[in-house]
């Protein structure tokens, strides 16, 4: 008897908690919680102690009973019959619940939702002020220990609507400790500001870098398409890298470049990649390019060539009670000339900016550690043809940290446009990742 209440008791034990933790795995909204790896692996240990609990029991109770057969036909049958039927119940019992979980196990997948919101204000001397507000969510889910997927919402309100857009979604698998393969619509891996400093809470400053943004912008801010990526150690110090290729770019009527590569506008795709080098912490010396084919006006191609060089160096230190963030990038963009007597002239580009940020966070004094001061320079330089003029802009900004990663910023634009009005501007802009 005693054997049997504890194989009924175990049996229960394992139900309970097999199916109240799959319930709670399967149904997140009921717990408003989804379970943690640890959990999981907990409730797996839990389910093979018990498990081998059972099994051990069936062996302890199947030996009298077979004896008990042996010596007497007509001792108890109905008590034996029952006996064996909940032995058999309870083995289908434990043998669909190891199914379920091994099925939970294939099926696990982590979920995480994280992303920024901004909004702010901006007065220009060439346009009217404005408000301006954008959110941008952020989804992660990991399928396996090796396969990821990961997208972006951009949400902006826009010409009195909201603007959609789709930053980025691609499928990523981990093919081993150096080698990552992605495929879909990826952030620029050429371009390191926009890669990895573009979001507003990252982002030291209101805006980006001229080279980055119009339509006079060097390079595009995200491709579609396949890539390649990974570290490898290098002795003491590190290296990245970062290969692709990607539907690319066309030419507008006026010689600029559109980058909306959703689809092709040739079969000349753009090849491109990126290498990175890091001595020591909080340094990388990066070098970037792009190789694509553009059609010309008159039906022929084109031939362009991108080169971007990066470096960032970011430290807290307690000699200058803080933290000093420096950024720089020079890109450079050639685009052979066009036998179309509107296009016929040099076309070239090239631009950057250099960024350097102090905020005395190891100082005692509360008042001002949470204040951050930002000055950059930034320019770029376009082709000597109708509709193009070089431009260079001096800003300065001054932000208050609320948390981590929650900012208020304030910066002022000198901006000095060759050919055309300045364009000195105010901004303002709260923002928040989370």
């Amino acid at each position: 008897m005693n054997n049997r209440l504890m194989l009924f008791v175990s049996a229960i034990m394992l139900i309970f908690l097999t199916t109240g933790k799959l319930a709670y795995a399967q149904d997140p909204d009921k717990n408003d919680q989804y379970v943690s790896k640890k959990q999981y692996d907990q409730l797996k240990s839990e389910m093979t102690k018990l498990q081998e609990q059972v099994q051990f029991l069936l062996q302890q109770q199947s030996r009298p009973q077979q004896a008990a057969t042996k010596q007497s036909a007509g001792g108890q049958p109905d008590q034996l019959a029952k006996t064996e039927k909940d032995i058999s119940e309870l083995q289908e019992e434990v043998k669909t619940l190891k199914a379920q979980n091994e099925a939970l196990d294939d099926g696990t997948t982590g979920f995480l939702l994280t992303g920024y919101a901004f909004a702010g204000y901006t007065d220009s001397q060439s346009s009217r002020s404005s408000f301006n507000a954008g959110f941008n969510p952020i989804f992660l889910w990991r399928l396996r220990e090796d396969l990821i997927f990961e997208g972006e919402l951009e949400l902006e309100l826009e010409d009195n609507s909201t603007n959609v857009g789709l930053e980025f979604a691609q499928l990523s698998y981990l093919l081993n400790n150096y080698v990552t393969v992605g495929v879909g619509k990826f952030l620029n891996p050429s371009n390191y500001f926009i890669e990895r400093l573009h979001p507003t809470w990252i982002n030291k400053l209101v805006d980006k870098p001229l080279t980055m943004v119009g339509n006079n912008r060097i390079q595009a801010g995200s491709q579609l398409g396949l890539q390649v990526r990974g570290g490898v150690p290098l002795g003491s110090m590190r290296g990245e890298y970062a290969l692709y290729v990607s539907n690319g770019p066309s030419m507008r009527s006026d010689g600029s470049l559109s980058f909306k590569d959703f689809t092709d506008s040739n079969n000349n795709k753009a090849v491109g990649g990126h290498i990175g080098w890091l001595p020591f912490s909080g340094f990388e010396l990066g070098y970037g390019f792009e190789v694509a084919g553009v059609g010309d006006l008159n039906g022929g191609t084109l031939d362009v060539v991108t080169h971007v060089v990066d470096l960032n160096y970011a430290r807290t230190s307690k000699i200058i009670l803080g933290t000093i963030d420096l950024r720089g990038q020079f890109a450079d963009r050639q685009i052979d000339r066009s036998s179309s007597p509107s296009l016929a002239f040099n076309n070239h580009s090239s631009g950057g900016y250099a960024q350097i940020a102090y905020r005395p966070s190891l100082s005692r004094l509360f008042m001002i550690r949470d204040f951050e001061s930002v000055l950059r320079y930034d320019w770029i330089n376009l082709p000597d043809a109708p509709n193009f003029n070089d431009e260079q802009r001096w800003t300065v900004g001054l932000n208050y940290y609320l948390a981590a990663s929650t900012m208020i910023k304030f910066a002022y634009q000198f901006d000095n446009k060759q050919g055309a009005q300045d364009d000195n501007a105010v901004l303002f802009q709260v923002t928040s990742g989370f």
